[in-house]
């Protein structure tokens, strides 16, 4: 058995075949408590939160099997608004008959709303798109980095939904799609070229601003082959060519 870790994601070979693929978020002082300092309800909590760990094991190409929930607050009203939001995000992502489980806290009585979050997904290893990028590539950006009410108010196209990442997935000529977390698309984009050994070179003016918290991972980058930009200009929206991945 193998294990490592890369990028936010622990991996760990099962057999020849097959490798386990965990991602693990978490959230705090978001909620309608008093010590909250972003005011939105517990099923938008749930929502975001199990969005972030199910874009990184969906982005790996794995199959998500379990989500664990720690809730760090009451299940009556908090924790049942957080895992009907979980559930709800599980639909959005047509995903049917896997493990939920979880736990809440009912010794103490809580000012803020705080939950920890984890996926687990299998992939079969050789189709796992991780560390996938064997070529030279451009870099791309699909979705706006939004944060706190933005990604509330965000409409259309603006945030990268499942839909689009299924479809991204099936290309071959797409190597590997990274959601982008808290430090940003530059930052991400970097971690991509020095996890498959090449160099970034960002285009000079960025349409968007590339050093922006992405929030609960509004959107991807993707390391995509040369020949299918121009398709995936034309058929994916939101996308932004943040630059290239060049041999040392």
């Amino acid at each position: 058995m193998e294990v490592k870790k890369v990028r936010d994601l622990s991996l760990i070979t099962i057999d020849d075949n097959n490798t386990m693929v965990i991602a693990c978020d978490s959230s705090g002082s978001i909620g309608m408590k008093k010590g909250d300092v972003l005011k939105v309800s517990p099923f938008i909590v749930g929502k975001f939160a199990a969005r972030v760990v199910l874009l990184e094991v969906i982005c790996s190409g794995a199959q998500v099997v379990t989500i664990a929930d720690g809730v760090c607050d009451e299940m009556n009203p908090t924790g049942e608004g957080i895992i009907s939001g979980i559930r709800s995000e599980l639909a959005l992502a047509d995903i049917k008959d896997i493990v939920l489980t979880g736990s809440t806290e009912e010794n103490f009585d809580t000012i803020s709303t705080g939950i920890g979050i984890i996926a687990v997904g299998i992939g079969y290893s050789k189709k796992l798109k991780i560390n996938n990028v064997k070529h030279e590539a451009a870099v791309i950006s699909v979705g706006l980095p939004k944060v706190g009410n933005e990604v509330i108010s965000a409409k259309g196209s603006e945030i990268v939904d499942y839909k689009t990442i299924y479809k991204m997935l099936k290309n071959d000529l797409i190597y590997e799609i990274v959601p982008v977390g808290s430090k940003g698309i530059a930052y991400e984009a970097a971690q991509l070229a020095r996890n498959n050994g090449l160099i970034l070179n960002l285009e000079s003016k960025q349409n968007i601003d590339i050093k922006r918290s992405g929030g609960p991972s509004t959107s991807v980058i993707a390391a995509i082959d040369f020949q299918c930009i121009d398709d995936i200009l034309d058929t994916v929206p939101e996308v932004n060519v943040i630059g290239y991945l060049k041999k040392n």
